[in-house]
């Protein structure tokens, strides 16, 4: 069973990126104007690289952590 701090975490992840996923499908929706559909594209790229920036690179440094360090972490 997860502990709260770890569906915390798991659910900021899941929420950042089902956030991306409407805003992308803001950027395919054929009635918004192309220069709309453009700002939705941007942002979602922006997210996404942000989400790689942030979001990964903890993970891999978790990853590097002993495993015994690293569940006293969690």
């Amino acid at each position: 069973m997860l502990k709260p701090e770890e569906k915390i975490i798991r659910h900021r992840d899941l929420n950042w990126l089902s956030f991306n996923e409407r805003v992308l499908q803001e950027a395919q929706d054929k009635t918004t104007p192309l220069y709309e559909r453009l700002k939705f594209l941007a942002i979602f790229s922006t997210n996404l690289d942000e989400y790689f920036r942030v979001r990964v690179s903890q993970l891999r440094q978790m990853k590097r952590v002993e495993k015994s360090l690293r569940k006293k972490l969690a």
